[in-house]
């Protein structure tokens, strides 16, 4: 990448909500994120789950550049965003 050109960075996110019709959202949602290392332009992901929301599971990965086509379950749905700023605290000496 050329001196004082941006990265582009998205960050890409897959909800879904375990019912009684379909409870393991949750392990089939792991079981895609253990494959996306693979992929190019992957930079890491997390599972997230909120004690609010039991039934809640939300996938979020990030990328370089483009989100490459992934395969959603079925059920579940995703959205992708460019990353327009960050910020990050300074250092504690």
């Amino acid at each position: 990448m050329p001196p004082g050109a941006e990265l582009s960075i998205q960050v890409h996110y897959i909800e879904g909500k375990a019912t009684q019709a379909d409870p393991d959202v949750q392990q089939r949602l792991s079981d895609l994120m253990a494959g996306l290392g693979h992929l190019p332009g992957f930079l890491g992901a997390d599972l997230l789950s909120s004690p609010a929301q039991p039934e809640l599971v939300l996938l979020e990965s990030r990328w370089t550049g483009d989100v490459p086509a992934l395969d959603i379950p079925v059920g579940c749905k995703s959205w992708a965003f460019t990353v327009t700023e960050s910020w990050t605290p300074p250092t504690q000496a």
